[in-house]
């Protein structure tokens, strides 16, 4: 409850929030439009006996399905599929990382699978399953005792019923099939599981086995003409060796290459003396004859001696010429007879050297023609060698190759040979292999209906529809539950009393007179304590206790207000304006004689004075009450909206300092819409569980549409006990664990 400061005269002023825009006055984002889960909670504890009566049906619901239906056994059988890669020669594939692989295996199973559920293997199912259980679909078919019945019909019937009760499941990731066989019978869903896998078993081994004997029949063709082959291989690989004789060639490739060492020595002896005498032969040219170097000559040169003596010779000639001279003139004829003898033992050294160049030239021109047909006879054996190397190498690449496909003929034809004998007892690629995992042993226990899941399904949809059904319930009866339903609409909750277990209403009316202590007294004054606060004091003096329907408490609230305002030391007037239904004068009895307010309204008013109207309370000093009383032939609808009565509220401004007006329900008459104006604030009470909340809305927004400037609402019978009420709470346990107060001081509360 707001004030405004400088309000315009010609717009309606609102203590709060603006007008509502809802056509029937919900505050916009209230609770009116959903639900939340606080306002859940509270919904629930009070219609718990609608979730306890929806859970009671469907549990009941529950175990007559659980007692009423037929228990299902279900039998649960493996079988292994395996793919089996081709062998030759009984060696292990090479294994290659193929992606590919993955999903080829994946197909062929799939494609195994398809061909269990084929009409094939589900008839050798069936027929094995009859074996076992003759009479297991004999009732349900219709043909125990028949002999019109069609055998071709029947057997469908029981087909479609064997294919309906089976399921294959190819298990992820695996290479297992779980065959699954539901029946009523326990004994019976496992006989008919695993005819099924006995039944696959025996059709992947026939097919295998027709698949083995098309293939050993193939292979046996290749094997001939893989022989055939080796026979070609073997003979060409014979005549080639007939006629290129290899021996031989190698033979005189080895006589060749014997020959060409010979060669090599033979010219490499020859080349060496040729440089010897090459290098004598520079020496003798670079010789000075020299008698008296004589002793320098090399041992190696050729005639050596014979020039070591001419040159002796020559050095004893000039020894004894020199001799001569010492004694002799050169021109003396002994002197000249010896140099005759130097000079001819000259001349037979130089003759001995020339000899001796000569015969080291012939020595090398000799050698020189040797090196020369060695390298020539070289030259010849070293291309016949080549020739025979290039024949050699031909002749050794064609028989590898000869060999070589005469090898993989031989492998070839006895791989063959092994794959025909594996062929006899499987067929070989990609062909799917079925062994039995696991047979289906005899169920303990059925899989249909399974007791806890459908009581926890049926507890799951009782709950929801408790839940619904309450909602729905409460939707429909539109009753306000607590203060967080009013959140919203910027109207403030000044008060919320709490619920007195009594049917006494007077007392529970005069509870701020006569229970200083109660809950309700304490509420009354935090109501007036609320209004003599600064933010409403202001807007207290006048205040009319309105509501929207009847049994909300107005008339007890408009009691304890005026009561705990005249407590304090106020004086107060209390006019009951519910002309219709007027309660106060059962609650402060009126003086005999006493005039009643709407006699004085409808009668004569000359002379009337509001002060002949007012009686005092007893035992409450400062509380005048102005009680009315019907009367017939007087309408309140005339009356109310009057001078008079505008008079009369005047004249109690005057002389008092607080007035409180009981109005009557506004959802009923329009009597509140009259007063409200005169007032200077307006209590809408509102009663949890009584209160609706489109008609609580509507009359707050009719009041508003009046030009009411201030609104407050007072919640009624809150009863705090049934659960946490935001805020108020706490207020309620403390009064619940703290009942002992302080001794009276004998000053009111």
């Amino acid at each position: 409850m707001n004030t405004t400061s400088t309000p315009d005269p010609g717009i309606p002023q609102y203590h709060g929030t603006p007008p509502y825009s809802h056509p029937y006055g919900y505050p916009a984002g209230g609770e009116a439009d959903g639900i939340n889960p606080k306002r859940l909670w509270r919904v629930l504890r009070r219609r718990w006996i609608t979730l306890l009566l929806m859970l009671l049906l469907a549990m009941t619901a529950a175990v007559y399905y659980l007692l009423t239906t037929e228990r299902i056994y279900r039998a649960a059988g493996l079988v292994e599929l395996s793919v089996r890669r081709p062998r030759i020669l009984t060696q292990q594939a090479a294994v290659i990382e193929d992606p590919s692989s993955v999903s080829q295996s994946e197909e062929v199973f799939n494609t195994r699978l398809e061909k269990f559920k084929g009409r094939t293997v589900m008839l050798a199912a069936l027929a094995r399953f009859q074996t076992a259980c003759p009479s297991a679909f004999a009732e349900a078919s219709g043909d125990t005792g028949s002999k019109d019945a069609d055998p071709a019909a029947v057997r469908e019937q029981r087909l479609a019923r064997y294919q309906s009760a089976l399921r294959l499941t190819l298990l992820r990731r695996s290479r297992l099939i779980r065959v699954e066989f539901e029946h009523t019978d326990p004994a019976v869903a496992a006989t008919a599981c695993n005819a099924f896998v006995e039944a696959a078993e025996a059709s992947a081994y026939d097919e295998n086995r027709i698949s083995s004997d098309a293939a050993v029949v193939w292979l046996e063709a290749q094997a001939e003409s893989q022989r055939k082959e080796l026979l070609t291989a073997d003979d060409a690989l014979l005549k080639f060796r007939q006629a290129n004789k290899l021996d031989v060639l190698e033979s005189q490739r080895k006589t060749v290459e014997d020959a060409l060492l010979e060669f090599n020595k033979a010219l490499v002896d020859v080349e060496s003396r040729e440089a010897m005498e090459r290098d004598m032969l520079a020496t003798l040219e670079g010789i000075d004859l020299n008698p008296e170097k004589v002793g320098q000559l090399p041992s190696a040169v050729p005639r050596a001696d014979e020039i070591r003596v001419a040159l002796e010779k020559w050095r004893a000639a000039m020894a004894e010429r020199d001799s001569l001279l010492t004694k002799y003139t050169p021109k003396h004829p002994e002197v000249q007879g010896r140099d005759r003898i130097v000079e001819l033992y000259r001349g037979q050294a130089m003759e001995c050297l020339a000899r001796a160049k000569a015969t080291t030239r012939s020595n090398r021109d000799l050698l020189a023609r040797q090196a020369a047909s060695l390298k020539e006879k070289k030259t010849h054996e070293s291309k016949l060698a080549s020739d025979l190397e290039s024949q050699i190498v031909e002749v050794k690449t064609r028989l590898a190759a000869l060999e070589r496909a005469r090898d993989a003929a031989d492998k070839g034809y006895r791989g063959i040979l092994t794959r025909i004998q594996d062929a006899r007892m499987a067929a070989d690629e990609n062909t799917a292999t079925v062994k039995v995992v696991e047979k289906a042993p005899v169920p303990r226990d059925p899989v249909k209906p399974r007791p806890m899941r459908i009581l926890a399904l049926a507890l799951l949809l009782g709950a929801l529809a408790g839940v619904g059904l309450a909602v729905a319930k409460d939707r429909l009866e539109d009753h306000v539950a607590g203060p967080d339903e009013l959140d919203g609409g910027g109207i403030p909750i000044l008060a919320v009393v709490p619920h007195v277990r009594t049917d006494d209403r007077a007392a529970v009316a005069t509870a701020s007179l006569n229970q200083r202590f109660s809950q309700v007294a304490e509420a009354f004054a935090g109501l007036r304590a609320m209004l003599d606060s600064p933010q409403h004091k202001d807007h207290s003096q006048v205040v009319l206790v309105a509501s929207s329907a009847p049994g909300e408490g107005k008339t007890v609230t408009s009691c304890n207000l005026a009561a705990a305002w005249a407590k304090k030391g106020r004086r107060v007037l209390l006019v009951d304006f519910d002309l219709r239904r007027p309660r106060l004068a059962g609650i402060f009895p009126m003086p005999p004689g006493q005039k009643g307010l709407l006699e004085a309204l409808a009668g004569d008013r000359n002379g009337l004075s509001p002060a002949g109207l007012r009686y005092p309370v007893e035992g409450c000093p400062g509380l005048d009450v102005i009680a009315s009383r019907p009367v017939s032939g007087a309408s309140p609808a005339e009356v109310v909206g009057t001078a008079a009565t505008a008079e009369l509220v005047q004249w109690a401004r005057a002389n008092y300092d607080h007035v409180v007006l009981d109005a009557p329900p506004l959802g009923l008459v329009s009597d509140a819409l009259s007063l409200a104006p005169l007032a200077d604030c307006t209590l809408v009470m509102v009663r949890p569980e009584v209160s609706r909340k489109r008609l609580t809305w509507h009359t707050l927004q009719r009041l508003r549409e009046s030009g009411i400037q201030s609104l407050a609402m007072v919640l009624n019978d809150m009863d705090f006990s049934k659960g946490g009420h935001g805020g108020y709470s706490p207020y309620y346990h403390y009064q619940e664990h703290y009942k002992v107060y302080a001794k009276e001081d004998g000053k009111d509360a």
